[in-house]
Order: structure tokens, then sequence, then C-alpha cells
């Protein structure tokens, strides 16, 4: 029983001290001792006949056997996750770490707010959330869910739609006094927009006119792989933006930009939160989802 439980604390502290990038942020992770991380990391590697991790003064690195058994270690750690929470009363306060990732934008202006919210309700609670936008694999990551905008090209992963945005034009009070505000999707012609690269078609804005469909080709002198820039440019007068309505609502509601064209907006995605299949953590998953759709109602 005793090597099992060592075995059990040596994957533990390896996989904490790769997330973590360094053996003091692991030990840290897990209130231990560096010595005591370095003691149980070589033990699992002795028992495991290979090295795990190379190691200098200044760096550390998976080795190849590392990278290839990482994934393996973190199916073991959800595992024991899994049976140690079958046995508890479903009542029990949640409690442990949930690893999040997902699109900078939508975690800036949307997420922060819901993770905030879920520790402040579940204070035994530790949420790690880690922004980016490109795709990223969450076994490899260590994740235990992504919130994305749209439909993730991995088709292995279990998808749970908790909301849905349509792209919105704006531009701020001062801009529109200056410069007249557009009634019609051909009204947008020679007006100045702030481009965001992220889309599908940068400048290029799909608009209902009528009973038709239309693209309007904007210009403008800023474009930027940024929504927040791009909305921040907007409030600050220099164009109209065309982002996710989610990402406006707080502007709008405040009166820093006004809405444009609302009847003729197009192009609903849905927001969905993606976890592996087998969906370990599962009551503190569905737990952020309820709060999480709380937030994305609040901001339709």
């Amino acid at each position: 029983m005793g090597d099992n439980v060592e075995f059990a604390d040596g994957i533990r502290t390896f996989v904490a001290v790769v997330e973590a990038g360094s053996f003091t942020a692991g030990a840290q992770r897990l209130g231990i001792s560096n010595k005591l991380a370095g003691k149980q990391v070589a033990a699992l590697e002795a028992r495991l006949g290979r090295s795990l991790l190379y190691r200098t003064t200044r760096a550390l690195s998976l080795t190849e056997d590392g990278e290839r058994w990482l994934p393996h270690a973190r199916e073991v750690l959800a595992a024991l996750d899994q049976a140690e929470a079958a046995l508890h009363d479903p009542g029990r306060s949640l409690s442990g770490r949930l690893r999040i990732t997902a699109g900078t934008t939508l975690g800036e202006l949307c997420l922060a707010d819901a993770a905030r919210s879920f520790v402040t309700e579940n204070p035994q609670v530790r949420v790690e959330m880690v922004l980016n936008d490109g795709l990223t694999d969450l076994v490899a990551g260590g994740f235990d869910l992504a919130v994305r905008i749209g439909i993730p090209r991995d088709s292995s992963l279990k998808m749970q739609r908790i909301g849905r945005t349509t792209p919105a034009i704006a531009a701020s009070p001062d801009y529109l006094a200056r410069h007249g505000t557009p009634q019609r999707p051909a009204d947008l012609e020679g007006h100045q927009a702030i481009i965001d690269l992220n889309e599908e078609t940068p400048g290029r804005w799909p608009l209902r006119d009528g009973a038709a469909e239309v693209v309007i080709a904007m210009q403008g002198q800023l474009s930027v792989n940024s929504a927040a820039i791009a909305i921040g440019e907007a409030i600050r007068g220099h164009g109209l933006v065309r982002a996710p309505d989610i990402f406006l609502a707080p502007y709008l509601a405040s009166g820093a930009l006004v809405p444009l064209l609302t009847e003729s907006r197009l192009g609903e995605r849905p927001i969905n939160l993606l976890t592996q299949p087998t969906a370990f953590r599962q009551r503190k998953i569905a737990a952020f989802a309820t709060v999480l759709r709380r937030h994305l109602d609040a901001l339709a």
C-alpha cells in the first residue's frame, strides 16, 4: 500500500512541477518543500526506470519519455480525483483546482467576472484561467475545460452550448456627432472602421438589408487582432467597430458606445463549453457552467 501511495504522490508532484514550470513553483502549489518534491519525482523516475525531466540550474524540460508519459499521468490523477469524488456526499462543497482555457477577449471581458463569482460561491475551489486565441489540447495543457465561440474542429471533445452571440456594430457618440449615424447598410460606406483581424473575413461585414443579405467592404487606418483594442479605439472616437454583442454589452449599457443597424445583424454563433469525453471533475464543471451561463445571459 505504501509503495502505491508514494507512486501516486510522485505522479501528482511530477504533473504539478511540469505545469508550474519549476520545482519551486510546483512544490508551492502542492504545499510541500522543494526537497520533498525532488525526492518524489526522483522516486517516480526510479520506479518507471525512465528519466522524465531534464534539470539544469536555470531550466526544466521534459525528456522524450516525459512528454510521452505526461498525458497518462494526468489521466491517472483525474481518475483518482473521480474515484475520491464518488465517495463524497453530493451535497459536499466543491474543492480543488479547476483549470480553464478561453479566447483572450472572451476571457478578459466575460469569463473573468464569471470566474470571480464562481470562486466567491465556492471558496474551496482554485481557478486557473489561461487565455489564448489558438486551439488548445486540453489533455496536453492539463485543462478541465475550454470556452470558445463557434464550433471546434476537434470533434472528439464533449460540447455543451452555454450561450450565443451575434456580431454587432457600434460607435461612440462623439464619432457619430462628427460623421453622422448610418441608417442602413449602404450608409456604412465612407465611414472609418477599426478592423478586427480575428474575423473570418476582416473588414467585410455581412448584413441584412431588407430581404437581401449584403457584404459591406469597410475601410480603416487601423487593423488589429484584438477585439478589446478595437473596442477601445471605437470608444475613443476613431471609427466604427464590429464585435460580438457580449463584448460590447457593458459599453452599450454605459453609453460609451451606441448600437448601429440592430435590425441588420447577421451571424449568430454559439458559445460552447468543451471538455474531454470522460469529463472528469464533473460537479465542478457543471457548477462553473451554471455560473458562466448566468453571466452570459445577463450580457445578452
